[in-house]
């Protein structure tokens, strides 16, 4: 994933401190980005910011994602079990990436109706950690 080039809202020292896993989320649809930060933004110990990135090589234009930080798995996990809602939801087929690391899951509404998936995926996201 590249580099950010300006985030919209600043990130404090102290709210990294609080949180040690980051995430950043990419939504196939540029306009459910904004619902998807709202939706997120109800996750109780969740911090979540909205960033701009460059494009990805032989790609052109800024895209929008999520960085959301959170200060354990168990965390993680109550905000991977937002996401089946917010896909069903939208109008169009929407896909939203997680990436912490070197390592991505990629959602669908088919691949989270079970709501054991959420820990499934979470672990993935998390390895060792």
């Amino acid at each position: 994933m590249p580099e950010p080039i300006s985030p919209q809202e600043p990130e404090t020292a102290t709210e990294a401190a609080g949180a040690p896993f980051e995430v950043v989320l990419t939504v196939s649809e540029q306009a459910d980005v904004g619902p998807l930060f709202r939706r997120l933004g109800t996750v109780p110990e969740a911090t979540v910011t909205r960033r701009r990135s460059g494009p990805d090589e032989g790609e052109l234009g800024v895209v929008e994602v999520l960085q959301l930080l959170v200060p354990s798995a168990a965390v993680l996990t109550v905000a991977i079990r937002t996401l089946p809602a917010f896909i069903r939801s939208r109008r169009s087929s929407v896909t939203v990436t997680l990436t912490r690391g070197d390592r991505s899951v990629t959602l669908t509404g088919e691949n989270l109706d079970d709501p054991q998936k959420a820990f499934e995926i979470a672990d993935r996201l998390l390895g060792d950690d």
